[in-house]
């Protein structure tokens, strides 16, 4: 149920809100915008997004539940409370999996002209759900004040702008993640575990890696294991066997396979031709 406003306050909250936060939207400004329609989904029971191509940019913003969707640009993406998704005009997308007991808001809007000054199109927390209720307030008044509805709506892409350059600047939280994964690296550790230790979903896990590194967690993990292998390999005197416990692979099979996967030998053949360039060089 939405709650219901003072609308001559919220009328003036809106215009100074207005005022401060236009300045700081070099791009959005409020006439380049054209708010379309916007609502509060409520699922009755088991309920899975449409099948559905916009014309129009769509903004879900997640207050209960699990959205999941699949943009054919963006591929899947699992929307959680608090969570915002973003998803462009003319691009399909469609569910992927049931919900029960989802809500979110959802807001359509046009561009004028030229475009958003993010590419961002997650964001893992947005705190503004005011912003949306204010919206639907705005929405159900009549006659609708124009310049209220885009005050609203420029404020809410401002508050996206906003945690896209906080969030694109993933350099500390990339590192501590890095940091973390090669310190615990084993062959048992999966994008969930390290997801859920920094409270992560895994997608967001998976951008967070690839805008800071270029590559997923696979890799990166791939990249710790032969590091550690090639340290164990290289100094000390220990079994392949037991290297292979020590980085906890099923087998001692298993890790000699992933180890010529990388290197193209066998760890054995590795350490051989290590030992000889050693004994060379003294």
């Amino acid at each position: 149920m939405i709650p219901v406003y003072d609308e001559k306050r919220s009328d003036s909250i809106l215009k100074k809100r207005y005022e401060v936060r236009k300045n700081d939207m070099n791009i959005l400004v409020n006439e380049h915008i054209l708010f379309e329609y916007a609502g509060y989904f409520i699922s009755s029971g088991e309920w899975i997004h449409p099948d559905k191509t916009e014309q129009t940019y769509e903004i879900i913003f997640v207050t209960q539940g699990t959205v999941f969707l699949c943009d054919e640009k963006q591929g899947p993406i699992e929307i959680r409370a608090g969570q915002v998704c973003l998803l462009e005009p003319g691009v399909r997308h469609y569910g992927t999996e049931i919900s029960e007991g989802v809500r979110f808001y959802w807001v359509h809007f046009h561009l004028k002209q030229g475009c958003l000054p993010f590419e961002q199109r997650f964001f893992e927390a947005f705190e503004q759900k005011q912003l949306f209720r204010e919206l639907l307030h705005l929405c159900n008044l009549m006659p609708q004040p124009d310049y209220a509805v885009n005050a609203v709506l420029n404020y809410i892409l401002s508050e996206l702008c906003r945690i896209a350059e906080n969030e694109g600047k993933y350099d500390r939280r990339a590192e501590e993640i890095y940091e973390w994964m090669r310190i615990n690296a084993s062959a048992r550790l999966r994008a969930e575990h390290v997801a859920d230790h920094f409270g992560f979903s895994k997608d967001h896990l998976s951008r967070i890696l690839q805008q800071s590194y270029g590559c997923g967690m696979k890799k990166l993990m791939a990249r710790f294991l032969m590091d550690q292998a090639r340290g164990m390999l290289c100094n000390t005197q220990l079994y392949v066997k037991e290297i292979a416990d020590a980085l906890q692979f099923p087998s001692d099979k298993d890790f000699i396979g992933f180890f010529k996967y990388y290197e193209g030998i066998s760890p054995e053949q590795f350490r051989n031709r290590f030992s000889k360039i050693h004994m060379n060089n003294q």
